[in-house]
């Protein structure tokens, strides 16, 4: 090839050389629409996954006390902790899964993400397991169950959780409206 021609083939005409002032700003006003309907969804996505996630690890330390209480032959609770070794403060602060002697098994941290966690008239603020794997709810107790509730921050954009424990010691956890 001539050196002439090879000058030719490098310089290409003005209009395909790359974007439009017209083609960015296009190509802009459909990202903004994109991020205006993706945000709010991503936001309700990530309040349901932390709810979630929240409800399993209480459900799992309440599985763990049955199954320890059974594997030892002895009670084991489950109970409210702000500091990570006694029973003391409210749900939202945390919980420690214990032995008879105190001892701690389990510990789990405060809740994230502003979320409460509540009991009702009929929560304590610990939950013994037996060691055949019932609760220390009394029977004559009108209610055969003990109910947590669980709420997003408020506004709640999403459903709350309440997780109930039946005397037989079984942990299940219901969507419920949160105000």
């Amino acid at each position: 090839m001539k050196k002439e021609n090879l000058n030719t083939m490098v310089d290409a005409p003005a209009a395909t050389r790359g974007f439009t002032l017209i083609e960015l700003m296009v190509t802009l006003a459909v990202l903004g629409i994109l991020l205006t309907i993706a945000v709010p969804n991503y936001q309700t996505f990530v309040m349901n996954s932390r709810m979630s996630s929240q409800t399993n690890d209480l459900i799992t330390a309440l599985n763990l006390a049955r199954s320890e209480a059974v594997k030892r032959a002895a009670n084991v609770t489950v109970c409210a902790s702000s500091n990570g070794t006694n029973c003391t403060g409210g749900w939202e602060a945390g919980w420690i899964v214990r032995d008879a002697a105190g001892t701690p098994i389990r510990v789990q941290q405060a809740l994230g993400g502003s979320s409460t966690l509540t009991g009702g008239t009929d929560v304590a603020s610990a939950i013994t397991f037996t060691a055949s794997g019932r609760t220390t709810i009394p029977t004559t107790a009108t209610v055969a169950t003990t109910t947590l509730t669980l709420c997003p921050p408020s506004p709640a954009v999403v459903q709350g959780r309440a997780i109930q424990i039946e005397r037989t010691g079984r942990a299940r956890a219901a969507s419920v409206a949160c105000s």
